[in-house]
């Protein structure tokens, strides 16, 4: 597991380890090439090879269109869409070289299906890792290696937000954190083996409810 935080970091390894898995936690910056080859490098060195990457490192500030710099503009295109590309290329070559294949999934966002007020830097870097994701699982099919990417919608239950109008249930935020994970679970797993290049929408149907856009 990869997290720039390292207080975070070793407190969700010791509760992974506690619990009876094999958990190890690799400090890592997804914005320096070298930080992510490193992450890949010992996950290999210590479960002996890669089998799945989920590339879900990302942020943003909000601001509207007009008022974002040209370095703040890079600032998140350089996390949240060249970070992706970082890790599914360290991924990718630590899996043809292990010769059985894998699975990568990313992390996208409803922003990128229908834009984002406040957010155009951010809708931006999502919908590239969209356009990232097709094109790399062309590349990679022939390697046994499937690409997929996650775009959660709206705000997690757990940051207080409240269900808003077009949902299509009433059992919760469309951001719920067990929801996004379990999608993230399926595709990594064997019960996805026919699934790449594809987009899992994890939104309570807000994309073809035409729910009002949200920041990240």
């Amino acid at each position: 597991m990869a997290e720039i935080d390292e207080e975070t970091g070793p407190a969700m390894e010791r509760e992974l380890r506690d619990a009876g898995h094999d958990a190890l936690f690799i400090h890592t910056n997804v914005r320096d090439a070298d930080s992510v080859e490193a992450l890949v490098a010992g996950t290999v060195e210590h479960f002996g090879r890669l089998d799945v990457m989920v590339a879900n490192a990302g942020g943003m500030f909000q601001a509207p269109a007009l008022d974002i710099s040209k370095r703040g503009f890079e600032a998140v295109i350089d996390l949240n869409l060249i970070g992706t590309w970082l890790c599914n290329t360290a991924a990718a070559r630590a899996m043809i070289e292990g010769g059985s294949g894998g699975s990568i999934i990313n992390m996208s966002s409803q922003n990128a299906l229908y834009g984002a007020l406040n957010g155009p830097h951010y809708g931006a870097a999502k919908a590239g890792i969209l356009g990232l994701t097709r094109s790399v699982a062309a590349e990679w099919a022939e390697h046994g290696i499937r690409v997929n990417a996650v775009a959660p919608g709206g705000r997690t239950a757990r940051a207080g937000a409240a269900p808003r109008e077009g949902q299509l249930t009433g059992g919760g935020d469309p951001e719920y954190v067990e929801n996004v994970a379990a999608a993230t679970v399926y595709l990594a797993s064997d019960l996805a083996s026919w699934v790449t290049g594809h987009t899992l929408v994890v939104d309570d149907g807000g994309t073809f409810t035409n729910a009002p856009p949200r920041g990240a």
